[in-house]
């Protein structure tokens, strides 16, 4: 199979568990752009949170952030096939979020915004001050949720977490009962909650109906239940090393661990 496009999940694939691009990874991706490959980022996280990587690849495709929720085009600085909540189902998440006392960021078609602080927020923000100012993103501590859903144009994703386990999974029952959401689990402790049927995966086959590229010509990488759907949809879904082995049986492939150059050599591999 000639491949044309390769999809990268972020954290705990692409990035090491210090939020870092290796550089052996960087290395080969500019050699894998030179060839004439697609590279594009599809993740959980907000647009403003995937520049920073985006600048480091010097990427020139859109994003898909927020679980597929949206594409952003960092050129033209605008997202677009975007299906946000609608101001009622954020306020019914918002009201489930308090009622089983689940932390929350609120994400926007501007900002990350959140209520508290939490210890994930905390090893967020060192990140963000380990950046040069100019690739900084800016997350903004609100009074009120309510008047953020309110106030924005769009709302896009809540990311939840809890050190509870068990009130997060009811949490996510509540949510999932509702019908209308989609809960994706990003970590053991994390769920993102957005509108029921976005997905990296149907996000990656939005992508590729843009393009005109085929998905049996895409490779995806992943490591999390949110990126099931990705790595199946993909012609080639790779799971790294450090997956859970319920992700590992369901990928076609896998390799190490993110915290070496994993990545690298498989993009070796298979264009190189």
């Amino acid at each position: 199979m000639t491949y044309k496009a390769v999809a990268f999940d972020m954290d705990g694939t692409l990035l090491n568990n210090q939020r870092e691009i290796l550089p052996e990874t960087v290395a080969v991706i500019e050699k894998v752009k030179q060839k004439g490959i697609k590279v594009i980022l599809v993740t959980g996280r907000h647009h403003s949170v995937i520049y920073p990587y985006y600048h480091q690849l010097q990427l020139d495709t859109p994003a898909i952030c927020c679980n597929g929720t949206y594409l952003y085009d960092f050129t033209k600085q605008v997202y677009f096939d975007a299906r946000p909540l609608s101001k009622t189902q954020a306020k019914v998440l918002l009201g489930l979020v308090n009622q089983y006392k689940i932390h929350t960021l609120l994400y926007t078609d501007q900002f990350m915004t959140y209520e508290l602080l939490d210890d994930h927020l905390e090893g967020l923000f060192k990140w963000v001050d380990s950046l040069p100012k100019s690739l900084q993103p800016e997350i903004k501590k609100v009074d009120s949720f309510i008047d953020v859903i309110d106030q924005s144009k769009e709302v896009f994703k809540f990311a939840t977490s809890s050190h509870d386990i068990p009130a997060l999974k009811a949490f996510s029952q509540a949510v999932e009962a509702q019908g209308e959401f989609e809960c994706e689990w990003s970590w053991i402790n994390r769920a993102d909650v957005a509108l029921k049927g976005n997905s990296k995966g149907n996000g990656l086959a939005n992508w590729a109906k843009h393009e005109g590229i085929p998905l049996a010509q895409i490779v995806a990488f992943g490591d999390s239940y949110n990126d099931l759907s990705m790595l199946k949809e993909a012609g080639l879904g790779v799971a790294m090393g450090n997956a859970d082995d319920a992700i590992k049986a369901q990928a076609d492939r896998v390799i190490g661990d993110n915290n070496r150059p994993s990545i690298a050599e498989e993009l070796t591999r298979l264009f190189l």
